[in-house]
């Protein structure tokens, strides 16, 4: 579904739409999805998860958060410019999750590393789920549209597999954005000034270690995207590129949104071409424009260890950390249970 944004949401669309460039997409094929699902069956402390229910975590009851709303962004590895359609293939993806509370006026991101290993779900040939397998996360949106041609079963592949990874945490809403849009957003705000802190020799020779650029088109791309032959060749010190980069465009689209509120508008129904959500338009036009106030409270990325499986990278999540983020971000402390 494409998102129409009216001129009365311009302001509030612009710090979201900043955060939501990095990650930088039926009822029926929903309930297809659910019958054949999967989720992690131990809770934060270890224990069979019950939906609902209270959990024990260090000598403390706790109790699910029902005030939260969780939100998926998916930054797609589909671009036009690589001469790849935007329908058809098969995109890997960055993620984060939005963790808004709406009586706080405040809001947290989770940036997930794309390399966690967790579980994904199975399809047969015919695109029907069957099980599930251990595999980077990147690969839950990459897996599913490739077995299913649906990129909304796709989307719900992911919020199933962060859901499972974050021990049964249930995902409200998705929004997936190309590359395209993040290229398009960039150079409608005048290019992005970033220091090159990298060796990208090997990947754009224009992005020289130690200069201060401006990123516009495609070299904006590369500095967001490209892993390989650039530093220490880690998703951990590519997160902290983009995280970098994003400081940045949001100050550009803060900017021009108090300053020239139609090049706000072209900017944002450019980068709404490249953009899907299960949100209906009416959902985040509300969502932007309470959003307009909100503040960010933190901006964190799980735990781990990062390895070298078989020539592939492995990012191992720090259990112990990871059931202490769940409890504190998406619990509450609660009475303890009669005996």
């Amino acid at each position: 579904m494409k998102i129409r944004i009216n001129r009365k949401v311009i302001r509030a669309a612009a710090a979201v739409l900043a955060v939501l460039t990095l990650s930088l997409m039926g009822a029926l094929l929903r309930s297809l999805w659910d019958e054949g699902g999967s989720r992690r069956t131990d809770g934060p402390a270890g224990e069979p998860e019950n939906e609902g229910e209270l959990i024990p975590f260090e000598d403390t009851w706790y109790a699910p958060r029902e005030d939260l709303e969780t939100i998926l962004v998916l930054g797609l590895d589909r671009s036009e410019q690589d001469g790849i359609s935007t329908t058809g293939d098969y995109a890997q993806s960055d993620l984060l999750l939005l963790e808004l509370d709406r009586m706080a006026g405040t809001y947290k991101v989770i940036h997930l590393n794309r390399d966690t290993m967790a579980e994904i779900q199975d399809f047969d040939d015919y695109g029907r789920p069957k099980g599930s397998y251990t595999a980077q996360l990147a690969l839950a949106y990459a897996h599913a549209q490739a077995y299913t041609g649906n990129d909304k079963i796709a989307s719900w592949a992911a919020m199933d597999a962060v859901s499972g990874l974050l021990y049964g945490v249930e995902i409200d809403h998705y929004i997936s954005l190309t590359m395209d849009g993040v290229i398009a957003l960039n150079d409608l705000v005048g290019g992005v000034e970033v220091e090159i802190r990298d060796d990208f020799s090997a990947v754009d020779p224009t992005l020289v270690q130690g200069e201060r650029v401006t990123l516009m088109g495609r070299h904006a791309l590369n500095y967001v995207r490209a892993r390989w032959y650039v530093g220490d060749s880690t998703n951990l010190e590519r997160m902290e590129r983009q995280q970098t980069y994003l400081l940045a465009l949001l100050d550009k689209v803060s900017a021009m949104a108090g300053e020239d509120s139609d090049a706000m508008l072209s900017a944002l129904m450019e980068v709404n071409e490249h953009m899907d959500s299960d949100y209906t338009a009416e959902q985040l036009t509300e969502l932007l424009e309470t959003m307009a106030g909100f503040r960010m409270e933190r901006a964190s990325a799980l735990e781990g260890e990062a390895v070298e499986v078989d020539n592939m990278v492995e990012f191992r999540v720090d259990e112990e950390a990871l059931r202490r983020l769940v409890v504190e971000d998406f619990y509450e402390p609660a009475e303890a249970p009669n005996e």
